[in-house]
């Protein structure tokens, strides 16, 4: 199953480096205080994909550590619980007619 993972994540990033070369072309970008910036198409959508991203990833990082010490505080892992209750005893019912 690695093997799979690395072919598919290497044919992503050949993928990714065509699709960089064919559109290495500088696109005017305007920064919030109006000043105009040219960056090449690539490199903007490379910062667009980590600035959505990093938020999302570091969101679930925080919730596994959340999760990880609620489950350690139980006891390794194992949720306690009081004594089972008793088994309850089968009871007799008379037939209806009697």
């Amino acid at each position: 199953m690695s093997i799979v993972r690395w072919v598919l994540l290497t044919a992503l990033a050949v993928a990714f480096l065509l699709l960089a070369v064919a559109n290495w072309t500088p696109v005017p970008f305007r920064l919030p205080d109006g000043t105009m910036i040219f960056i090449r198409l690539p490199l903007l959508l490379a910062i667009a994909f980590v600035a959505g991203w990093l938020p999302t990833w570091l969101w679930h990082l925080g919730s596994k550590a959340t999760l990880t010490r609620k489950l350690a505080k139980t006891g390794n892992g194992e949720v306690r619980t009081s004594s089972l209750p008793s088994q309850a005893q089968p009871t007799i019912v008379p037939p209806a007619g009697a």
